[in-house]
């Protein structure tokens, strides 16, 4: 009887999963809405079957029966004739090309009775536009454009013509209740960028006339200033004529039923006809599916299906009616055929590289009235755009999965460097010399495209596993390598810093007290009662007791004080010093500080994604503004390390590979993005910013060469750092008098002190030099040293200048001893102690 509540409970959840209705199913209003939204759709399609070549056209007054094509609907179809012109002009051009490319092919042969190609070339144009068989001498174009273009716009003059109309939204749209009467997708910029993702299926069952026309999908990205993001976004559907490379495309939606009415915007009754046939096919395909049940979309060729927010709070949208006209190849002696059967379905067989597809664009909106065009020739030099450029999808791909393993190798080689310089900073004295905050900008970066390769690896399908090992390595570069480096660096400088803190504390107090002793004392008029201090060893303790304390009672005897059998000032020197050279820090609180540091720079690290996540939906100035300050920024890492070595007054802190090779891989994927125009990432190219960044970078470069062999205060004036030892200064024959800076060699040389070649310690061996012995390797050192009563005119500045690198030769201790540099500073690596009379160093 226990287990009877489990029971019940276990059956009244089954019922529930049971009896609950389908998520999948459709509510009675959304059924209501596919059922009219399937009635419309039919009657257009009854149109569109019904219908002949010129059964659209406002000039002879005949109109369609169909959404936007009305008479009393107010569309601008009186541009359309002119734009249909526009669109066969760029059908001429395409044709001018490739014959252009065929004279000179023919030229170039060697025969009697050169083809007449100009004659061919002037009714080929009509041959395209009327005939339903394929050309005898084919144009080499792609059959398939499934891929990406980008290139820039302008506005075209045929839009002036246009008379804004004004429509009656109520009437277009009676089902619908726009919330705003202000149009979305509406350009009105002078020129921007256009971006044009193509999808075209190739089914296996392909239809009659597939080889003459097929029906693909068009994302189109539209940027101008006013536009935020990446840009005004729609989608199209249309039909593709392979044989002459046009395509031509149009949007659909509650107010305007652009694919059923997509034949009447084609060029010719021959491609009417195709796109007519095409459509009713796949028209009547989808339709059928949406009343078997297949699908619950009520409106599956919207422009905006991506949009969910659309069905809440509709607004009005322009529509747009886009000519896209393919280029063909200039180097005609590529089989683009076996080409493209080859990126399809690859075999590894041995192919040209597959051509760029360049092709030409022409947008139309008859409700905003504007007309958009393509930026390149014949109106537009070649320098200032070239139409629309990109590649198939396939070759897209394998570009984009070359330059992610290019980036992976990028993230390796910053491991391998990373880990050298790890194993060559092993100890607290070369540790101390690295910045921190150098090491935290560099594995900022690696963090931030660590999670950017995780999203798009998510987003992407067809490169998910080199995303994905790209963003392992990522994360193995800033998680395994580059926090164990931080963490490192920061226990080894905590002494550093709890001496800065108690400078400013002291620094603090003295202000304090400087305040207090200017302000006058506040004259008191009650005398304070006397208190009765509490005599201890420790001295007098006039703290008041608590009130269940036992008072003594004031017998009137002198108090005795019995003094310690102990040294007390020498004991609290000791203490303050031991106070000052030991860490203050326990196990726990150095558990508490790694952690404040984990969470400071991943909270820092989700900060600037969330941030540059959200700026990619601002407008092309302020993003451009943000990109380029947050790369100058990240490109900024050897600042810190350069001021470190100023404060520090060291050198040689990081490996010179270390130096240089993070400099190059780190600047290499910003200079891709910045300076190639078919980048993966279709990211503007901005030439002028990619040399001021790799100017900054090799300004840094050098400015830690010239701290490694000039000093790593030579560019900063005297008063500006803390004051530091130097352990190259520049030694006078007057010193060695006054015994004051000299540094002190052995009593005995090492070699035979007979021996004529050999000379004894402090011995000059030439003018201005002098030999002292190397107690490390016991080895004789050359010192140059300035002659005693040299010109009064003589400068330090330039006594200084002509004895920089000699000087580099041999380092002083403070105790007065001479060593040679490399000695030394191997020897400080280890123990920042002078090797002869234990001294403690300061640090290099």
């Amino acid at each position: 009887m226990e287990s009877s509540p489990r029971m019940v409970l276990v059956v009244f959840l089954l019922l529930f999963l049971f009896l609950s209705p389908d998520s999948q199913a459709p509510s009675l209003s959304q059924q209501r809405e596919l059922d009219y939204s399937i009635q419309n759709e039919r009657h257009a399609l009854d149109v569109l079957h019904t219908s002949a070549y010129n059964g659209f056209d406002t000039k002879n007054n005949r109109w369609l029966n169909v959404t936007g094509l009305r008479q009393g609907d107010g569309y601008a179809w009186d541009v359309l004739p002119n734009v249909q012109q526009r669109a066969r002009d760029q059908l001429q051009r395409s044709l001018d090309t490739f014959a252009s490319s065929k004279s000179l092919a023919n030229s170039s042969e060697a025969t009697t009775e050169p083809k007449p190609e100009a004659f061919i070339q002037q009714n080929r144009v009509q041959n395209a536009l009327t005939s339903m068989k394929s050309f005898d001498d084919p144009i080499p174009l792609y059959q398939n454009v499934t891929g990406i273009f980008s290139g820039k716009w302008v506005r075209s003059p045929l839009g002036n013509r246009i008379a804004t109309p004004s429509l009656n939204l109520s009437a277009l749209a009676s089902g619908v209740y726009y919330t705003s009467k202000t149009y979305d997708r509406n350009i009105t910029g002078q020129g921007g960028g256009l971006r044009i993702q193509i999808d075209e299926k190739t089914s296996e069952d392909p239809l009659p006339d597939a080889a003459f026309a097929r029906d693909v999908k068009a994302q189109v990205t539209i940027e101008d200033e006013t536009s935020s993001g990446d840009g005004w976004e729609v989608t199209l559907y249309g039909v593709h004529y392979p044989q002459e490379g046009g395509i031509v495309l149009s949007t659909t939606s509650e107010k305007f039923a652009g694919i059923f009415a997509l034949p009447f915007f084609t060029l010719s009754e021959r491609s009417f006809t195709l796109a007519q046939q095409l459509l009713n096919q796949t028209l009547m395909s989808t339709i059928n599916r949406q009343e078997a049940g297949f699908t619950s979309v009520s409106h599956p060729w919207s422009s905006s299906p991506n949009n969910p927010s659309e069905s809440i709070l509709p607004v009005p949208h322009c529509e747009f009616i886009i000519y896209l006209q393919q280029y063909p190849v200039e180097d005609t002696s590529i089989d683009l055929t076996a080409v493209e059967q080859e990126l399809r379905f690859p075999t590894g067989a041995s192919m040209p590289s597959a051509p760029a597809i360049r092709m030409s664009a022409l947008i139309f909106s008859p409700d905003c009235c504007f007309v958009l065009e393509s930026k390149g020739p014949p109106d537009f030099a070649p320098q200032q755009g070239l139409h629309l450029n990109g590649q198939k999808q396939e070759a897209y791909i394998r570009s984009a999965r070359r330059c992610i393993i290019a980036f992976a190798a990028v993230i390796s080689a910053q491991i391998s460097l990373l880990m050298r310089q790890m194993k060559d900073t092993s100890t607290p004295s070369t540790r101390s010399r690295v910045s921190f905050y150098a090491i935290a900008m560099m594995a900022l970066g690696d963090g931030f495209a660590c999670m950017g390769f995780m999203v798009v690896s998510i987003l992407v399908d067809a490169a998910f596993l080199p995303l994905i090992m790209t963003a392992f390595l990522s994360f193995l570069c800033v998680s395994f390598f580059g926090m164990k480096f931080l963490m490192d660096i920061w226990t080894v400088q905590v002494p550093e810093r709890q001496e800065r803190e108690r400078e400013r504390q002291r620094e603090r107090d003295r202000r304090n007290a400087e305040i207090a002793a200017a302000q006058p004392a506040p004259a008191s008029t009650t005398p304070a009662p006397p208190s009765v201090p509490i005599i201890t060893a420790a001295g007098a303790d006039t703290l008041p007791l608590p009130v269940t304390a036992r008072r003594l009672a004031d017998t009137g005897t002198t108090p005795i004080i019995i003094t310690p059998d102990q040294d007390l000032d020498a004991a609290e020197a000791e203490d303050n010093v031991a106070a000052e050279t030991t860490p203050q820090t326990t196990f726990g609180s150095a558990r508490r500080e790694m952690s404040a540091l984990y969470s400071k720079f991943y909270f820092l690290l989700l900060g600037i994604l969330f941030l540059s996540l959200h700026a990619t939906t601002w407008r092309t100035t302020p993003r451009s503004i943000y990109s380029n300050t947050l790369a100058f920024i990240y490109l900024s890492f050897w600042i810190p390390q350069i001021h470190r070595n100023i404060i520090r007054n060291c050198r040689k802190a990081l490996r010179w590979e270390f130096v240089v090779g993070e400099s190059v891989l780190r600047l290499a994927p910003i200079v891709y993005f910045y300076t190639v125009p078919d980048n993966i990432l279709f990211v503007e190219n901005d030439t002028n910013a990619a040399y001021v960044l790799i100017g900054w970078v090799w300004l840094q470069f050098w400015a830690l060469v010239s701290q490694e062999i000039l000093g790593p205060r030579f560019f900063v004036p005297n008063g500006w750092a803390p004051p530091a030892y130097d352990y190259h200064p520049i030694l006078r024959e007057e010193d060695e008098e006054s015994g004051a800076t000299v540094p002190i060699g052995f009593t005995q040389a090492t070699a035979d002190p007979t021996s004529p070649t050999t000379p004894r310690p402090g011995e000059s061996k030439e003018k201005g030099k002098k030999v002292w012995n190397c107690a490390i390797c016991t080895e004789n050192i050359e010192v140059p040293v300035i002659p005693a009563g040299g010109s009064s005119g003589e400068s330090n500045a330039a006594i200084a200048a002509t004895t920089i690198f000699s000087r580099r030769a041999y380092m002083v201790t403070p105790c007065r001893h001479i060593f040679h540099s490399q000695c030394l500073e191997g020897w400080m690596r280890y123990r920042l102690q002078c090797p002869i009379c234990r001294e403690n160093l300061p640090p290099l």
